[in-house]
This record gives C-alpha cells, structure tokens and sequence, in this order.
C-alpha cells in the first residue's frame, strides 16, 4: 500500500464520490479511480461497491478506513508536534549550573526563556563544576554553566562566556567600607571565608596573597560554592573575595563589598556535550543565558 493509494480512499469516503475526491485532491477523476483499483489489488479485496449508481462501503472496506482513521489521526499528532518543535524545540530542557550562577543569574534566564517559551519544561540542577561537567558529558543535562573546567571530565566543549572582577565581601558595617579599594594587606588578620582548593579560583587568590607577601592568619572557613560564601560573609563570621556578580545579589542582606587590588578574575563556563547536535531549544536558552550574564557584567 501507498500512501497516494490510502488518501485516495478516505478522500472518497469523505467527498461521497470520485469526482468530489479528485477536486478535493487537485487530481483527475480518472487517477482517483486508478489509484482505488490499485490499492483494492494490494489488499486483496473490493472496497467499495456501486449500488444504484453509488459508491457503497464493502464490510472490508469500512474495516479498512477505521485504521485508516487512526493512522491519519496519529499523523495529525506528528504534525502538530513538528509544529511545537519548529516554535520552541522539543517540550523539555534540562540545565546544570555551579550555586553561584544557579542562585543569581539563573532565575533571570529562566523567566526570560519562560516568557518567549511557556510551554517548556525546565529543570535546573545544582553542584559543583566537575558534577555538572559530567552531566553534560553524559547528557544527562544539556547545558552546564560552571566557574571552571574540570580536566577530569572528558567528552564536553566549554566556552568562556564571561570574566568578573573579583571584589572583597565583608558584613554590613565592617571597617572595610570605609576603604576605596581592598588589598590583601587588609584582610592579613581578618577571620578569612575561603572557597576550597577544587576550585581553580581559590588557587588565583592564593597566588595574590604570595605576591603581595601577606599570610592569612584566621583561615579556619572553607566551602565549594561563591553562594555559600556570600552566605557566610553576611552571617559575620568572615570576610572573602568573591565575585562581582555574586556578591552585588547578597547586598542588602547583610553583605557589602568594595573593590579588590590586584586584580583576580572570576570566569564562567558554558558547557555543551562534544560532538552532540545541539537542539533549538538549548541554543535558545543558551542564547538567553549569555543577555543576561553580559547585562551582569555590564551592571545591568
């Protein structure tokens, strides 16, 4: 059986005749009944039988034209699910992001998608860059968004998509506001919140603090995550040097921050599976993600 064949068939049990088939077709009357004939010899049975000059259904034939019913409804189905692809990608997408980005600049992006997208489902998943790094090496997620790139996971492409500056966040009131700018000099006997040593941060600050020839003395508190850090700092228990972006989302929570000389950098990555098509909807979350971390950057 031919599809041309099947069409022919139900065109003509929708229209009543062959005639009406072929208008409704854009064909021939005479191809209509070929392809009748046609599709009666692969059955193996008559379709339909001419009762006093009209086309009457056989019982073989009515049995027929309820699949037929089926196949052209499941058909329908796939046409509108090309249609849903074609406005937005498939129906789900699901991201990985290290704390400091998922707490911030996450939820933006995701309204942001939500509102060009309602109808896709979004999940966000949270933990530190290695984990995240093997999710999207697995794809289990189809993006990640990390504050560096693990050497232990393999199988992914990152791309740098941003670079704050680093700032020194202290709790509201501290000494420090009243400082311009914040060097290690400051921080020598401050109770000091340090990200751990995974993080290749964490090595950049310590690095900072060797040049300038200064050693931390109260370096007791450590944690993975730039969020948890900010959490800390506007708790009192320690100062830190954490990035812009992360820090401008805890002020007015107990955090302030100034400036932090020298420079140190802190970088985030958008990790895509190697060698993996990238659907339309996560390049268009992707897209949505990098407005909102320039606009960031940019103080927005």
């Amino acid at each position: 059986m031919k599809f041309k064949q099947v069409e022919a068939f139900r065109a003509v049990i929708q229209t009543g005749s062959m005639t009406a088939a072929a208008e409704a077709l854009h064909t021939s009357q005479p191809n209509i009944s070929r392809l009748i004939g046609q599709l009666e010899e692969s059955a193996g049975f008559r379709l339909f039988e001419r009762i006093n000059g009209r086309l009457q259904l056989t019982d073989e034939g009515a049995e027929l034209f309820r699949d037929v019913e089926r196949a052209f409804v499941s058909l329908k189905s796939l046409e509108d699910s090309a249609q849903q692809i074609r406005r937005s990608g498939t129906g789900r997408l699901r991201v990985g992001a290290v704390p400091s980005i998922a707490l911030t600049q996450m939820p933006e992006a995701i309204r942001r998608f939500r509102q060009a997208h309602p109808g896709v489902a979004v999940s966000l998943l949270t933990n530190d860059s290695p984990r995240v790094a093997y999710w999207v090496a697995s794809q289990f997620c189809d993006l990640g968004v990390t504050s560096y790139v693990s050497r232990d996971v393999s199988g992914i492409e990152a791309t740098k998509i941003s670079e704050v500056a680093g700032v020194c966040a202290f709790p509201v009131g501290h000494r420090l506001r009243d400082l311009e700018v914040v060097t290690p000099a400051d921080l020598e006997y401050e109770p000091f919140i340090a990200l751990s040593l995974v993080d290749g941060t964490r090595m950049k600050i310590d690095q900072r603090f060797r040049e300038a020839g200064v050693e931390l003395r109260h370096k007791e508190l450590e944690t993975p995550y730039e969020a948890t850090v900010c959490a800390m700092v506007a708790s009192g228990l320690g100062v830190s040097i954490v990035s812009r972006s992360v820090a401008q989302a805890y002020v007015g929570r107990g955090l302030e921050y100034r400036p932090f000389a020298p420079e140190v950098l802190f970088a985030t990555h958008l990790l895509r599976a190697e060698h993996v098509p990238h659907s339309l909807l996560a390049q268009r979350f992707a897209a949505t993600l990098l407005e909102v971390v320039e606009g960031t950057a940019l103080g927005g």
